[in-house]
């Protein structure tokens, strides 16, 4: 059987604004197509950020070759009381792995707000290195060895697509962290991710029913190894083994 990408994205026009509603991708084999693609337009139809007005699908035949087998980053959960206790957690988890300019990370948060990607950030110089400031960084090409592949199931599980997600990102060698902040107004949990720290999931980083959030990738290297690792995270083929541990 082949293998199959699909991408999905739905926005719709506020004030004069592109907003973005939802995005989702995945891999799946071809008797899975029809039921993915379904599942998918429905997903974007029915998101609490509003009814899409605009609903891309794009279907990708892959070749086995191209895809890059990864482990499952391992899972662990703080719980906190409130969002300030939450966005603290991070600033002590970036101390942890030696960022000291954690306050200004966050900070900076707010401006990932409706892009349709990441932030791409230099964590020494503070530096945004994405060319498409209203786009950021599209991490994609990426979904379970099993699972959605054989069923094409495309329910939303917030959880299991960030650490799909989080998981091929920690492998770039110049990614040293992630943080991301869900922009769906019913979800207020929150990760910080890393190849040395696993994915930590904090329970409550924002409010309840805020639609704001977005994601940051911790960029060290040298700035002639940018295109390469943007190339990766953009345009690597990876399929995530389960961890037994994280089920």
């Amino acid at each position: 059987m082949s293998l199959y990408s699909i991408k999905m994205r739905a926005n719709k026009m506020e004030n004069d604004d592109l907003i973005h509603i939802s995005g989702a991708e995945r891999i799946v084999h071809d008797e899975a197509l029809e039921n993915c693609i379904t599942q998918l337009t429905q997903r974007a139809l029915h998101h609490s950020k509003g009814e899409a007005e605009n609903i891309y699908i794009k279907i990708e035949k892959l070749e086995e070759k191209e895809i890059s087998y990864l482990d499952a980053l391992p899972v662990q959960t703080i719980e906190v009381a409130d969002e300030k206790a939450g966005r603290y957690t991070v600033l002590k988890i970036l101390e942890s792995i030696g960022i000291e300019k954690g306050q200004a990370i966050l900070d900076l948060m707010s401006e990932t707000y409706n892009m349709r990607g990441a932030m791409l950030l230099d964590v020494q110089t503070l530096e945004r290195l994405e060319e498409d400031k209203k786009r950021g960084i599209r991490a994609t090409y990426m979904d379970y060895e099993e699972d959605h592949i054989d069923k094409g199931e495309t329910l939303k599980n917030h959880f299991e697509e960030a650490l799909a997600l989080a998981t091929k990102v920690a492998n770039s060698p110049y990614i040293i962290g992630e943080i991301c902040i869900s922009d769906d107004p019913d979800y207020v949990t929150g990760y910080i991710a890393s190849k040395a720290l696993g994915y930590i999931r904090i329970t409550k980083v924002k409010k309840l029913g805020d639609g704001r959030g977005g994601r940051i990738f911790l960029y060290k290297g040298p700035k002639d190894a940018v295109k390469e690792c943007i190339g990766y995270i953009e345009k690597k083929k990876v399929l995530i083994k389960r961890n037994k541990m994280n089920e």
